[in-house]
């Protein structure tokens, strides 16, 4: 973790602090929708009501969506230095 943090430090100061913002976004959007809306915590449940309009679980989908690309460009960014 810390090699991650330390060559997002290398590209922008910045880096670090968006990626924990992404990461906890994506974390605990799905988890505060799930608590406010009194359903259990299933990925499942959430996509399928994501694709049925409610905006919740849409933003919860997003978030995790933010959170695998940031991690994505993480590595590749890891991979290339």
């Amino acid at each position: 973790m810390t090699f991650i943090f330390q060559m997002l430090y290398q590209v922008h100061p910045l880096f670090p602090l968006a990626y924990l913002i992404v990461l906890g976004n994506g974390v605990l959007a799905p988890a505060i929708y799930c608590a406010a809306r009194g359903i259990p915590y299933d990925i499942t449940k959430i996509w399928s009501l994501a694709k049925h309009g409610q905006i919740g679980a849409r933003y919860a989908v997003i978030s995790w969506a933010a959170f695998a690309a940031a991690s994505v460009l993480v590595l590749v960014l890891g991979a290339a230095s």
